[in-house]
Order: C-alpha cells, then structure tokens, then sequence
C-alpha cells in the first residue's frame, strides 16, 4: 500500500462525516461506497444482499438498524484496509465499517464471504478484544446466509459466506 492511499484511507472517513464524500448507495441510514471492482459490487442485486445480510448480522449480534445509523460502509477493493495502525487487516470497525473484497489476492465471490459480519459484531458489541462468546461460532449466522449465488468475472458461482470467528477460550 503506498504512502498515498494510506493518508487517504486515514481522511475518507473524516470526509464522509463532512460529507465530502456521498455513498453509492443507501441501506437504511448506512451509506456504502464502493471502491472495488469485484463482480459481486457489481451485480444487480448487491444493494438487496447487502441490506439482507446486515440484517442477519445485527439478528444474530442483537443489534438493531441505529446501530449502523450513520455509518459508512465501504467494500475495498484493496487485499487489506488499514484499521487501527495494523496494515494487514482484512476489515475495520473505527465508526465507519471497511471490508476488503479480496482474499489472498483473489476477488471474493459475494458480500457474505467478506468480513462484513464480523465489522457488524464490532459495531454492536464492540468488544475490540473478542471475548464474547459470539465471536467463537458463527455456524448459525453463516446457515443463515447459505445458498445464495456468488459472481465471478467468468460468471454465476457458489457463495461460501465467511465464519470468520476467533476461536479461543471465552474470557471471563
């Protein structure tokens, strides 16, 4: 990542508060701006999928809708968002939620196989540390989210959402 887009990961979110920046589109009272080329973020039916998997995320973490109220969501089309300091994260929840919409330097297939859900839990539970228990079994959530159609540039494929969980003893 160059010097550049670093500074500008650091000023997108203060300039989405001062509204220089206007979202794609709207989920709710999230705006989500798309900077990735990945065929998901391209697909008829990703602000649908989106808004369907926010709600599955904020079910299954016990939030609600002004949870993400005022939040800018934005699918990166980068391998890793800078978050906190730490280069290689693959999402951030800093009040603002960023996902990568590649893994191990290949596109990913649908909104539900990014981090997504896992930036969600941060936005509703914070919980920096991941000591709930939620954080250690995703299989519901993700039971949840199966079936669906993933894109690919060559076409339709299967979408494999994400149980991206830490898994460890609860801390207590």
């Amino acid at each position: 990542m160059t010097r550049f887009t670093r500074i500008a990961w650091l000023v997108l979110p203060l300039l989405a508060g001062c509204g220089g920046v206007e979202p794609d589109f709207r989920v709710r009272d999230a705006g989500v701006l798309v900077r990735s080329d990945a065929a998901f973020t391209r697909s008829p039916d990703f602000p649908v999928r989106v808004e369907s998997t926010l709600q599955a995320a904020l079910d299954y973490w016990g939030g609600t809708w002004t949870d993400l109220a005022g939040t800018l969501i934005v699918f990166d089309g980068s391998p890793h968002v800078a978050c906190a300091g730490h280069e290689s994260s693959t999402g951030c929840y800093d009040g603002d939620i960023r996902v990568s919409t590649v893994d191990a330097g290949e596109p990913i297939s649908c909104v539900e196989a990014t981090v997504l859900v896992h930036e969600v839990g941060h936005a509703v539970i914070g919980d920096p540390g991941h000591a709930d228990p939620r954080w250690m079994d995703f299989a519901s959530l993700a039971g949840a989210l199966e079936g669906r159609t993933g894109y690919a540039s060559a076409g339709l494929v299967s979408c494999m959402p994400v149980a991206n969980v830490w898994r460890h003893p609860p801390r207590g």
